[in-house]
């Protein structure tokens, strides 16, 4: 299993040298070892080390992945438009996702603000917010369908553009012993670590994804924004993430984001995705998963089932 760590944006006091440090303490990696960065979510910023951290310059390789994507779709136009024409398709889902989602949401809301008999009322309200997590299931469900569509038709590993560029981000794998996965955009991020071989990048590795970068190691990947500048602000379900953070909904910017006073919204937020722990991943924030589990550091917290702010504990 490889160990993980899931951080919150850059601040609080926790800096990626202290935690290169630590693992380094416990035997997890090597003293001096060298880090394998996956900077994608930067976009045009990728590949400049000294944004990591200067302290760790001498020792980050950086995979290019964003750049890598770019030569791919120089080299093959074919997979380019194909690529494109799939993004158009999961574009017009996730409208018609929203748009479904946000009457089911209203009509949860709606529920838990009526007043009755709680003995009638009760059913109602487990089976709106039943709805919501069918409709959150199917979505994914319809996501991977148009994806494997996608590489059925186009069988991405064996295009010669790719199976290049994953050769050569092999070769600057080779020797690394842990990957650090940036923040950013995390559709970018999330796009290119599939493309040149997901899960198997990490295989063998440490693991340290921060902000972004720890959505996408979760098994969906939610995108959240209690009080957007425009639009609805249901927090909705984007895609399923490579699932190495198991039983973990990655919250970065949680204080920003949140309308954490409202006990309604957040009660919803933990009741839509239990089992699993929604954390809250505010700047210094980390969670450390191991062989006996996860454990959180920084005063992390998570959503309780009624809403509240709570230590955040493996067994949550």
């Amino acid at each position: 299993m490889n160990p993980v760590v899931l951080i919150g944006p850059r601040g609080g006091g926790l800096t990626l040298p202290g935690v290169v440090a630590e693992l380094e303490a416990s035997g997890v990696i090597s003293r001096g070892s060298r880090i394998a960065a996956v900077t994608a979510g930067w976009r045009d910023r990728e590949a400049n080390e000294g944004f990591i951290d200067p302290r760790l310059a001498d020792r980050v390789v950086d995979l290019e992945l964003y750049r890598r994507s770019d030569r791919v779709a120089e080299a093959d136009p074919e997979f380019a438009r194909a690529h494109r024409a799939t993004q158009g398709r999961l574009k017009a889902l996730r409208r018609a996702y929203n748009l479904r989602l946000d009457g089911l949401v209203g009509a949860h809301r709606g529920l838990a603000e009526l007043r009755g008999d709680e003995s009638v009322l009760r059913a109602e309200r487990d089976e709106a917010l039943e709805a919501i997590r069918r409709l959150d299931a199917r979505h994914l469900d319809r996501v991977a369908e148009i994806r494997s569509e996608f590489e059925r038709r186009m069988k991405s590993a064996e295009r010669d553009a790719v199976r290049s560029q994953r050769r050569e981000v092999d070769a600057r794998l080779e020797g690394t012993e842990a990957v650090v996965i940036e923040g950013g955009h995390v559709a970018n991020l999330l796009s290119r670590l599939r493309l040149f071989g997901g899960r198997e990048l990490l295989q063998g590795r440490a693991v340290i994804a921060r902000s972004a970068g720890a959505m996408v190691l979760t098994p969906r990947i939610v995108l959240f924004h209690d009080r957007p500048p425009w639009g609805a602000g249901h927090p909705e379900v984007f895609d399923a993430g490579l699932g190495l953070a198991e039983d973990i909904v990655a919250l970065p910017h949680a204080s920003a984001r949140l309308a954490l006073d409202d006990r309604a919204l957040g009660a919803r937020l933990a009741a839509r995705f239990a089992p699993a722990s929604c954390v809250l991943l505010d700047p210094g924030h980390r969670i450390d998963l191991a062989a006996e589990g996860w454990s959180g550091e920084g005063g992390v917290e998570r959503l309780d089932p009624t809403g509240r702010r709570v230590r955040f504990l493996a067994a949550a």
